[in-house]
C-alpha cells in the first residue's frame, strides 16, 4: 500500500549557507521549512521478501514483546533496556556491544515541541564524525573503548515502538538511506540557542524513497540508522511523522517510544 502525504523538509534557500536555520517551535518549523507531497510505500511487503535490510537500507524491523506496563514511569522503561533492547538491536545488526543513551515518549498531548509529534523530516544527530560524543559515552560506561574510538567502528540507532496502542495516524515514516547522499543534508538548530544543540536535516529530492510499516502495533519495532562511521555502510534515515489523509481525524492519539542507542561492531 501507497499513501500520498505531505512532508516538510528544510527550504531550499538554505542549501549551502553558513549559518544554521532554527527549528524549535512551530512558528520557526513554518518559517524554514516547505512542504512537498510524497509517495510513501509501506515496508511490510519488503521485510516479508527480505528486500529491505540494515546493511543496504539501515531498516530493520522486529517483533519486542510488550514489557513495560507504564511508559510514564522512566525507571520502568530503563529497566527494560538490557533485557529485551540491547538483545534485539545486536540481533538485528550483528553488533558486539550496544549502550543505550535514552528514551522519548510521545501522546497526543505533548509537553514541549520536542515532545511532540514530528512534523518535518530530520536526523538525531550531527553527521559529523568526530568521535567526541562516541568516546564520551563510552567513558560514562567504563568501556576501555572510549581510549580507542578512532579505531572502532560504530553506528547510533534509534529504535521506534507504538505504545498502548495501534498507530493509526501521525504515523512514523523514514527515508530509505540507501536513497539519500551526503549533499542533500545542512545542520539546523533546534533550540533557540545559537550554541544549543544541532543535529541534520535534508532538502527535498526526488531520490528520496519513504518507508512507513502500517498500522504499527505494541509489540514491533522499527530500528533505523542515525548515522554510520563506516565508509560502505548506509550513513543514515531521515524521519518524520506524517498525516494520512485517508486517515483523517476520526482516530485516536498515537502514542510511541522511541530509544537512542550506539552500536559497536
Amino acid at each position: 500500500m501507497t499513501v500520498h502525504a505531505a512532508v516538510r523538509y528544510l527550504k531550499p534557500e538554505w542549501k549551502g549557507r553558513e549559518e544554521r536555520a532554527f527549528i524549535y517551535s512551530k512558528e520557526t518549523r513554518h518559517e524554514n521549512t516547505s512542504k512537498y507531497t510524497v509517495a510513501i510505500h509501506d515496508a511490510r511487503p519488503l521485510v516479508a521478501s527480505g528486500e529491505l535490510t540494515i546493511e543496504q537500507n539501515g531498516i530493520a524491523f522486529a517483533d519486542h514483546p510488550v514489557r513495560v506496563a507504564d511508559y510514564a514511569d522512566d525507571e520502568a522503561v530503563k529497566s527494560d533496556y538490557a533485557e529485551t533492547i540491547v538483545p534485539m538491536l545486536l540481533d538485528a545488526t550483528g553488533g558486539k556491544e550496544a549502550f543505550m543513551v535514552g528514551h522519548q515518549v510521545r501522546t497526543e498531548d505533548p509537553k514541549t515541541f520536542l515532545g511532540a509529534y514530528s512534523r518535518y523530516v530530520h536526523c538525531d544527530y550531527p553527521l559529523r564524525r568526530t568521535h567526541e560524543r562516541e568516546r564520551n559515552i563510552l567513558k560514562e560506561r567504563g568501556s576501555a573503548l572510549a581510549d580507542d574510538i578512532e579505531n572502532v567502528d560504530y553506528a547510533w540507532f534509534n529504535i521506534w515502538e507504538a505504545i498502548d496502542r495501534p498507530a493509526e495516524q501521525n504515523q512514523l515514516t523514514i527515508i530509505d538511506a540507501a536513497t539519500i547522499a551526503p549533499d542533500d543534508f545542512e545542520e539546523y538548530l533546534f533550540t533557540s540557542d545559537p550554541k544549543g544543540g544541532f543535529a541534520a536535516i535534508p532538502l527535498m529530492s526526488p531520490k528520496h524513497r519513504f518507508l512507513y510499516f502500517s498500522k504499527m502495533r505494541p509489540g514491533e519495532a522499527v530500528m533505523f540508522k542515525q548515522l554510520d562511521s563506516r565508509a560502505d555502510q548506509p550513513l543514515v534515515c531521515p524521519h518524520t511523522a506524517f498525516y494520512d489523509p485517508a486517515v483523517g481525524d476520526d482516530h485516536v492519539g498515537r502514542r510511541s517510544v522511541e530509544y537512542r542507542a550506539l552500536v559497536i561492531f
